[in-house]
């Protein structure tokens, strides 16, 4: 057998008119297997069966709107009701022989009736030949059922012209869930990424199972990889193991391409189709035969009725477990730019090596590699996990960064302070679920070798800005603070004793240190979001995600302004109203950039005001300086 599949993988390219044939469904039993199965492993000739049947598509387009309107009745409606016509017309020749005679026989009273009657008839002859017709026009109407071939035919034009371009990828998400058939309890069995290359036949494949783990692999021979893929999507015993063995004997692999569904139920034991349109699907029931030991009781695979692409199947069993749903549902599909990374890891073939195992496992292949913004594009599922990471500040200083990986995954990878904070963010995480894995690390852990990848954003300022050694929370005890003495005058009053003033001095120098923290990190966020969802990255993201990354800038800059304001709220209560007007203009726009520049500026100007610094600038000057800065700001 390995003989005879070796000798249809080097079969000479197809020629038009072979395609023509198979499409149009001409050719003989032997040829059509032999031309499917070819088409299976070509990429160029699925390629051009897909240019020839888009020419077809655009001929009959064009000879659509070129000829005339079709009359309201089809060629083959009038032939029906010309036929059904003439019947009428014989039978009421045999009428009109026999009525005479049993006018006769009936009397005269009858035979008066029927004359009254017989300027009628051809009224009446009119009314049911117009009733027969519109029974046969509701009948077209009402009638549900659809050919299952056509559909499989045109599902698999669908996939030849969704391949992949020149220079792209193409990445499915199949998503992969069981049905309790007693108590109809719906469970997530795991997750199956394939990942297609435009310059190559592999195709890079991820299996995650439900509890997280997962393992990869690149595949040049999908059905070497199907046992080890189905066992560890179906791991901890979540699979029948009789359905198992069927799927693994079919060479089964769950991306629900038309050619691996007809080897799925090419050894049902049955010839029954049942094809029907329910509103926007394509319902295709393959029953199996009675008894099969794989206990495989139905197929059902769904298509959407508009393009004609694969959006689910079903596969029902019955066995020991009881009376079982396994659903594959395709969650995702979408285009991505080849990057270096990408090609890499196509063009790898460990297999080759000599020694290599020829069919190796998926534990052998490498780890999907971490992908930087410049050479990757946004997509939904990043924006989602943006915006819930959003919800709890987790973008504002903490080295939490959404990495974009090579098999079209995402990773949220970085370092907190706490595990009470890891888990926080696990929590806004967890309704995500798809291709999302969490690896939040706490300091300790770094030191026993766990590694962080590099930020996918090249942009990562000092978050300590300002934060110099110099530069210490204020200390009422020594009072070296340059403002310590402006602040004591205005907190001291009648009565107060010295303690309390003190007291009153730190604690306003600790909130403004704090809010100017703030304006800082926001600022920093804000800059780091429009780098992470630049124009370039979300040219193909739908409205709704572009409104929720605009919300998400649009937060950081409320924030901005509310802060600077009480910033210089609180300032103004220790500022003279001859300095306050005497304020001159920052020059500078508000766009990310500046914001960053001057958040940080007002940091260093409040660390050098408000605590311990060796700072030598004349404090009146630095005041007034960062109030024109938090002017502009709040603006």
């Amino acid at each position: 057998m390995a003989a005879a599949r070796r000798h249809v993988l080097i079969l000479q390219h197809l020629g038009d008119e072979e395609i023509i044939a198979y499409l149009d469904g001409e050719l003989p039993r032997h040829e059509l297997e032999r031309t499917r199965t070819h088409l299976e492993s070509c990429w160029s000739c699925r390629s051009r069966m897909g240019e020839i049947q888009s020419n077809i598509d655009n001929f009959v387009c064009a000879r659509k709107a070129l000829l005339p309107d079709q009359p309201e009745f089809s060629e083959a409606q009038v032939e029906q009701f010309r036929q059904r016509l003439a019947a009428h017309a014989k039978i009421q020749d045999s009428v009109s022989r026999f009525w005479p005679e049993q006018m006769s026989s009936w009397g005269a009273r009858i035979r008066g009736t029927a004359v009254v009657l017989l300027p009628y008839r051809n009224v009446a002859v009119a009314t049911v030949v117009a009733l027969c017709l519109l029974v046969v026009l509701l009948t077209n109407v009402w009638n549900t059922r659809v050919s299952a071939d056509t559909v499989l035919l045109r599902a698999e034009n669908y996939e030849a012209n969704h391949l992949p371009k020149s220079g792209q990828v193409t990445t499915t998400s199949v998503r992969v869930d069981r049905s309790d058939g007693r108590s109809h309890a719906i469970k997530q069995l795991g997750t199956i990424i394939l990942v297609r290359d435009s310059l190559s036949n592999a195709i890079y494949v991820k299996a995650e199972s439900s509890s997280g783990t997962y393992e990869n692999t690149l595949a040049k021979d999908m059905g070497q990889f199907s046992e080890p893929l189905l066992h560890h999507v179906f791991a901890d015993g979540e699979g029948d193991p009789a359905l198992l063995q069927y799927l693994v004997a079919q060479q089964w692999i769950p991306d629900l391409s038309i050619a691996r569904f007809r080897r799925l139920v090419e050894s049902r034991g049955s010839s029954i189709v049942d094809a029907r349109r329910d509103k926007a699907v394509f319902e295709l029931h393959y029953p199996f035969s009675a008894g099969q030991a794989s206990g495989v009781v139905e197929a059902l695979l769904r298509v959407d009725a508009s393009d004609y692409a694969p959006t689910s199947l079903s596969i029902f069993t019955t066995g020991r477990g009881g009376n079982n749903e396994y659903r594959f549902t395709r969650t995702s599909f979408s285009y991505g730019a080849r990057t270096p990374e990408l090609a890499r890891m196509f063009l790898r073939d460990e297999s080759s090596k000599p020694g290599a195992s020829s069919v190796p496992s998926l534990a052998q292949a490498d780890r999907p590699v971490p992908l930087s913004y410049a050479n990757s594009n946004a997509t939904e599922g990043e924006v989602s996990i943006a915006t819930a990471l959003h919800k709890i500040d987790a973008c504002l200083g903490e080295e939490i960064y959404v990495i974009p990986m090579s098999d079209g995954s995402l990773l949220v990878q970085g370092l907190v302070d706490s595990p009470a904070r890891r888990q926080v963010i696990a929590q806004a995480l967890k309704p995500l679920g798809g291709s999302l894995h969490v690896q939040v690390y706490i300091p300790r852990e770094l030191k026993n070798g766990s590694e962080l990848y590099q930020p996918p954003d090249q942009f990562v300022p000092d978050l300590a800005a300002g934060d110099s050694s110099s530069a210490t929370p204020a200390d009422s005890s020594r009072s070296t603070a340059p403002l310590h003495e402006m602040l004591y005058r205005h907190f001291d009053k009648p009565g107060a004793s010295p303690e309390d003033t003190n007291k009153q001095v730190a604690s306003f120098s600790d909130e403004i240190v704090t809010l100017a923290r703030q304006t800082f990190l926001h600022a920093w966020a804000l800059k780091r979001l429009e780098r992470e969802f630049a124009a370039r990255r979300v040219s193909g993201l739908p409205p709704l995600a572009l409104q929720k990354i605009e919300q998400m800038r649009e937060d950081h800059l409320h924030w901005i302004s509310t802060i600077t304001k009480q910033e210089a709220g609180m300032l103004a209560l220790i500022t003279s109203p001859e300095g306050a007007s005497s304020i001159a203009e920052v020059a500078g726009g508000h766009d990310s950039e500046t914001l960053l520049r001057l958040a940080q500026e007002q940091n260093d100007l409040v660390h050098s005001l408000f605590t311990t610094s060796t700072e030598t600038q004349a404090p009146e000057m630095a005041l007034g300086r960062l109030m024109a800065v938090l002017k502009h700001l709040s603006t």
